[in-house]
Order: structure tokens, then sequence, then C-alpha cells
């Protein structure tokens, strides 16, 4: 492993934004890892020897960098390997490292016919990164798949499992993201079914397969790319970081009560969690006519308000001020504080 010195953050985010980080380390291993951290009472790593902030990074698809970079040690997780289990006759069990493309492990998935993560194609990102988030999209989320999570301890060094339930999964959250500062993931185990069992409920899925039961893997999974196209810009030529604000969660009697004043507004519930998902795209969009909404550099994307779009050599602190005028105009209007999807480095 080697450790790199003031190595620029942007080409790590999908942002494209981004300082240089004091130092830099892509680990491999947990050997690695434990140079690289803290490692058990009475030895030094890097990091400790150094007295070093530190920032676990994963494909850097949901982090906005400061324009100042990091000052401290960036350790870029690039555990890979992936291992197919056989359960049963009907199960599998399909373990990949937290370094692994999340999206690859999915066309995986689905070029093997295994069910189960197939509308969650095309999500950026890596795996520890997609656990870590609970990611979920397409009327899917990560936690109805995961059976079970390895993880380092960094204070112990100790390497244990824990399974879907101590994950603590809920919408767009984690055990992992409440305890970033202590726990890593390290790999991860999704349990998938070799029978058809695809999942429509989404509206647009709907619409393109009605109620076929038989319809093939492949073909959800390439009718899940061509709607996540019509919906982010292209990374090749602009920055996101996909859906920048989570959707609010309110309670049933909250959510009826914005309905009313806007009843044509879709409500849904939710697979990891308690109360209604308010889609805030469509407040934005209906509402508040704020698609397409440009401050300089920085813009709601036509096809997608939740989506930050950002122009070349955008800095962070012109996303962060679009990012704080949306929250505004939202609390003013409904009374609603979002909570940003993105984690933003300061």
């Amino acid at each position: 492993m080697e450790i790199g010195e003031n190595v620029p953050l942007a080409p790590f985010s999908t942002f494209h934004i981004g300082g240089p980080a004091r130092y830099f380390a892509r680990v491999e291993s947990v050997a690695d890892l434990k140079k690289a951290l803290d490692l058990p009472a009475g030895k030094a790593g890097f990091a400790r020897d150094k007295h070093l902030p530190t920032l676990i990074l994963g494909g850097g698809s949901n982090t906005l960098f400061a324009d100042e970079g990091f000052d401290g040690l960036v350790i870029k997780i690039e555990i890979k390997g992936i291992e197919v289990e056989e359960q049963n006759k009907e199960e599998v069990l399909l373990i990949a490292g937290a370094g692994e493309s999340w999206d690859d492990l999915v066309a995986r998935a689905v070029d093997e016919k295994l069910w189960g993560l197939e509308n969650l194609s095309g999500i950026p990102g890596t795996v520890g990164g997609a656990v870590v988030g609970n990611i979920g999209a397409y009327g899917a989320a990560l936690s109805q798949t995961l059976t079970w999570a390895e993880i380092f301890d960094r204070e112990s060094g100790e390497v244990t499992k824990i399974n879907n339930a101590e994950c603590a999964f809920g919408y767009r959250d984690s055990f992992f993201k409440k305890n970033s500062e202590k726990y890593i993931v390290l790999r991860a185990a999704f349990i998938l079914s070799r029978s058809s069992k695809p999942d429509l409920s989404y509206k647009d899925l709907a619409l393109r397969f009605g109620s076929e039961e038989n319809t093939e893997i492949s073909f959800i999974r390439k009718a899940v790319l061509e709607i996540r196209e019509g919906k982010f810009p292209d990374l090749s030529r602009e920055g996101t970081a996909g859906s920048f604000f989570k959707n609010p969660i309110l309670p049933r009697v909250e959510a009826d009560q914005l309905r009313r004043r806007f009843p044509d507004m879709p409500l849904f519930s939710m697979p990891e969690a308690e109360g209604v998902k308010v889609p805030l795209a469509w407040l934005l969009d209906h509402a508040l006519s704020m698609k397409g909404l440009q401050m300089g550099r920085v813009r709601l994307f036509e096809k997608q308000p939740l989506v930050i779009v950002a122009e070349n050599n955008c800095t962070a602190r012109e996303v962060r001020d679009l990012a704080e005028h949306v929250s505004k105009k939202v609390f003013e209007t409904f009374g609603i504080e979002l909570e940003p999807e993105v984690k933003i480095i300061l």
C-alpha cells in the first residue's frame, strides 16, 4: 500500500469537484487497513501516528468534497472479490467485496438469472457505499436482500459479521452511517432467488410490463437502465451525485394534510421505513416550479429536480448555495426540513 500526498479529490467524485487530500491511500485488504488506520492498543498506524482525521471513500458517487480538499487521510476502499454460494435449489448467496462496482455486481446477478437486485441497476458507486447508504430505487431497497455484512472495527482491529437486523436499515440509512467513525464495511452477502420474482410496483415499470409474471430479468434491467438514463445527466459531460436530497418521510396524518393542498401529488409507502414518502421532485416541479432552476454554474436537472448538476469548473460552494436555497424555499412553503442524501465534506 502506498500513501500519496496532496492528491486531487475531484477525479474520485462524480461531482468532479474537490481540492486535494493531504494524504490518500488505496486499500485492498484488511492488512492495508490496519497499516493506514489505528491499530489495536500499543501499535501505531499511519493515521494515529500522524494524528490525522480520516475519511473512508467508496466510489465517490454520493460525496461532495470541499473546494479546500481534506486535511487528513482519505482511504479509498478497493477490496474486491465476488463469490457465489449455493444455499438450496431456490436460493443463492452472492458475496462481494466492498470495493466492487455495485452495478457490475447487479449485472452479474442478472447474467446468472439471480433475482433480487435487478431494480437497483445503474446506481453508481461501490458495494460498500451501497450498504452504508441502503440504496433504493424503483420500488426496491438493498435492505430487502442483504443477509450479512462483514465489518472492520477501527478501535479493536477485529473483523466480524452482522446480520440484516443488526444493520438497522432505514430509508437511505443504516447502522454503518450512524457509526461511520467506528466501523468499515469489508464485504456483503445478498440472498437471491433462482425463481422469477419480478417487482413491477414502480409506476414506470408497471407501464412497460403490466402484470406479466414471466418477464425476463434482463428485460427489467434494461428497462431500469433506460429509465435512469432519462432522469440523470451524462456523467462524462457534467457532475452530479444523483438525488441530492432525501425524500421527506412524514407521518400519514401530515402527508394527507399536504395532499389536501395538492390533490394530484402521489404518496408512497416505504419498504424500509415507517411513515409515508412524499415525492420531493413532485413538489419542486409542480408546486414550486423549480425544475431547471439555475444559479451560476449549477442547476436542478431539467428531467429530475432532485438532482443537482454541476457544470465544468463549478465549486462546492456553488452546489451548497443552490442546495441551501432549495431547502429554505421548501421549509418556507411546506414546513418540511430537507436532509441531504449526499455526504458533504467540509
